[in-house]
């Protein structure tokens, strides 16, 4: 293991520090104190911020070894220690660790950092988990076909059956195998974007997962009033009003320049409003259809691919069916179980994406990597 990692992280830690307790009015703690409950307002779980100077390792070890990793203790982990969030909070600097200004742009630009962080996590933790347990459904998919190539090759050899028949057989065995090498390298590279989200690097890598994705919810969330309660949180609408106004508030004389002026203010304040509305409704869309989608899954397709299964083992029993049915059967109903924990998969993702849009952070925030906007913003504002 290649321990030259930990002075660079450090030295991050380090650079939070100095960056985070500049200025004479700084609260002793950077002001992660007074960021953390601006967070904690658009969470849905307690939340801990990395602190400057405190070694988060300590907090973590027991988040790691409580067994499975659920999505609320993967997120609390890349609180603590994702290295974007860290330089993104660094980068701010001063602005963030300013005790007057709760509603500053530099803190609400941090606590919004937190909320697109805390979404990109949980969206990683549910492919992740995804991904392992349609692999496992594909690996059954496989036991299956294997089974019906070894009976189809005893079957040639004995003469009962042609080499076309057994070419079919070994045909859906190379399939399923392909599938399922496929399903495995998706689940590697899905793990491996989850442990880069939490910051997390030699033993600590070695967490277990959850066997499969949190049930639906009963019902979904009815929203009738999304748009508004988007328009509400929506940091950078509310910085374009404020700029909107306050120009407004300096304009002593009016002029064309002054008209122009206004025009671009309000044309950019309709045109974010327009888009956040927008993103409103597609997120809610998604989510409900997703939903619907998923509980078909559940309610109907799985229910009738069980019963054609146990229908054919009965057949197969009373030698009305061959083993190959039997086994065809089996291969189809491992699919389709595959196919379920996708639109599984993929409501949970719309639920993680609605939720960062009510909260406030735009749409297309939520679906970068974790740790990738803040970091790049923070390079951004490196550079100047």
């Amino acid at each position: 293991m290649n321990h030259s990692l930990i002075p660079h992280q450090a030295g991050a830690l380090a650079l939070l520090l100095i960056t985070l307790t500049a200025g004479a009015a700084t609260p002793p703690d950077g002001g992660v104190s007074g960021l953390q409950g601006l967070a904690q307002g658009q969470a849905t779980i307690p939340i801990a911020i990395a602190r400057p100077g405190v070694d988060s390792d300590a907090a973590i070890a027991p988040l790691l070894a409580a067994g499975p990793l659920s999505a609320d203790a993967a997120v609390r982990i890349a609180l603590l220690n994702n290295p974007g969030l860290q330089l993104s909070l660094a980068s701010e600097g001063v602005n963030v660790s300013d005790a007057v200004a709760a509603r500053n742009p530099a803190k609400r630009q941090a606590s919004q950092d937190i909320t697109v962080l805390s979404a990109q996590v949980r969206k990683a933790w549910t492919r992740a988990v995804a991904a392992a347990q349609i692999a496992r459904h594909l690996a059954a998919a496989k036991e299956s076909a294997e089974a019906g190539g070894e009976l189809a090759r005893r079957m040639a050899r004995a003469g009962n059956w042609s080499k076309l028949q057994q070419a079919r057989e070994q045909l859906l065995l190379a399939d399923a195998a392909a599938q399922l090498a496929r399903a495995q390298q998706t689940a590697f590279s899905e793990r491996e974007k989850l442990i880069v989200a939490m910051g997390l690097w030699g033993a600590q890598t070695g967490f277990t997962l959850p066997e499969r994705l949190p049930d639906l919810p009963t019902q979904p969330q009815e929203l009738p009033d999304v748009e508004s309660r988007v328009l509400q949180q929506r940091l950078d609408l509310q910085l374009a009003n404020a700029q909107w106004a306050g120009q407004r508030a300096a304009r002593r004389e009016p002029g064309a320049d002054a008209l122009w002026d206004a025009m671009r203010d309000a044309a950019r304040v309709r045109e974010l409003a327009v888009k956040a509305r927008s993103q409103a409704r597609e997120a809610y869309n998604t989510y409900r259809s997703s939903y619907d989608l998923a509980r078909h899954y559940q309610a109907e397709v799985l229910p009738l691919y069980q019963f054609v299964n146990d229908e054919t083992l009965l057949r197969y029993n009373g030698m009305l069916a061959s083993v190959f049915e039997l086994l065809a059967e089996a291969r189809a109903q491992a699919q389709a179980a595959g196919s379920a924990v996708e639109a599984q998969r993929d409501f949970w993702l719309a639920d993680a994406d609605l939720q960062t849009v009510l909260a406030g952070a735009p749409l297309e925030a939520a679906s970068g990597a974790a740790s990738g906007a803040s970091a790049q913003r923070a390079s951004g504002a490196a550079a100047h």
